[in-house]
């Protein structure tokens, strides 16, 4: 699990350990006694290896220590410490929730809705919905501890409250790659959990299977272009690659036709007919929110309506493809492999032969 890198940080600690435990000054008289017991105390040079390596962690930006009892790690632009095996949970919005149970966690309440809410969670109480739960109710419930998104303004205005009543909280920081969280998040998790053996054996698994289908595309010198438009009943966009698909389609090495565009943070920008015919991707993908119908009705009203549309590669080798919202909407969690593969099916299909 240590690389090289983590093993020459346990050596130089050790060995700093050990220049500090022979710098005491001569001037300071140790009893006989308190000497004998130091050495009967003292750690061997592999038990001190071991408490040492306790403390590396795999992703040393997010989580900085862990004890047997707590927990310190980043969450949004703080350092925090919570209590491990927490037994009350609230989490106020379900794809972080779905992650909890993924890493081995329990929860007491969780938000409104459906969607990528697990079975055993799937008859909490709820607190009202993500954006607009009722803090009265959060603290009703007695929670030890409480997971929340930065993404939302009105989970980080219950901080203060949360600190009033004395209610540990875990802030999940938004500003990364979904793919990205997805691992970062549930390591963090299984630490807080003390589920070790989860993570290690099938959030593993996941990680492994993405791997493959990563290598499997790989063999592909030239790789297929892609716009992925993102589709509501209001408005037609272009993702970039730090969206939900974008990064599918980036890790899979395709080019997003929209991956030099946009701002700091955004993950989608305006759609540009211009830009569409200049680039000319070799397939159109679509993501929906909402209703499909309305989608429907706005990508015909906004896209396919221009004179120009037909001329597309895209559109005249029919490589227009509606991507399933469960998998590319919604954080697809244990079911990233299965959307990766989704993609890599539609976009390079002819890999599947190769085995």
């Amino acid at each position: 699990m240590f690389n090289k890198k983590h093993r020459l940080i346990i050596i130089t600690m050790i060995i700093l350990l050990i220049i500090l435990a022979g710098c005491q000054s001569p001037s300071q008289e140790v009893p006989q006694d308190q000497n004998n017991n130091q050495e009967e105390n003292q750690p061997g040079d592999e038990q001190l290896a071991e408490e040492v390596e306790a403390f590396v962690s795999l992703f040393p930006e997010i989580v900085h220590d862990v004890t047997e009892n707590t927990v310190t790690f980043v969450g949004g632009e703080e350092i925090l410490t919570v209590t491990r095996n927490p037994q009350r949970v609230v989490v106020l919005q379900n794809s972080i929730l779905d992650l909890w149970y993924l890493a081995g966690g329990e929860a007491i309440a969780r938000v409104d809705g459906t969607t990528n809410v697990p079975d055993e969670a799937m008859d909490l109480p709820t607190v009202g919905s993500t954006s607009g739960f009722s803090l009265e109710a959060v603290i009703a419930m007695e929670p030890d501890l409480v997971i929340m998104s930065t993404a939302f303004s009105s989970h980080r205005e219950i901080i203060p409250a949360l600190i009033e009543n004395n209610i540990e909280f875990v802030p999940i920081t938004a500003n990364m790659g979904p793919y990205d969280g997805f691992n970062r998040n549930l390591y963090l998790f299984s630490k807080i959990l003390d589920r070790d053996d989860i993570f290690e054996t099938q959030i593993h698994e996941i990680t492994e299977d993405v791997s493959g289908l990563i290598d499997k595309v790989a063999v592909i010198d030239e790789k297929p272009s892609v716009a992925i438009l993102f589709t509501s009943s209001r408005s037609v966009q272009l993702e970039l690659n730090n969206s939900l698909a974008g990064e599918i389609a980036y890790m899979l090495g395709y080019e997003n036709i929209a991956s030099e565009t946009g701002v700091d943070g955004a993950n989608k920008v305006a759609f540009s007919m211009e830009r569409l015919l200049e680039l000319d991707p070799d397939f159109i993908l679509v993501t929906t929110m909402g209703d499909l119908e309305q989608c429907e009705e706005r990508l015909e009203q906004d896209v396919k309506s221009h004179e120009a549309w037909a001329t597309l590669t895209a559109v005249k080798e029919d490589r227009i493809h509606f991507l399933p919202s469960d998998l590319f909407m919604f954080r697809p969690n244990a079911r990233y492999p299965e959307a990766f593969e989704y993609m890599a099916r539609i976009v390079t299909p002819e890999v599947f032969n190769l085995d």
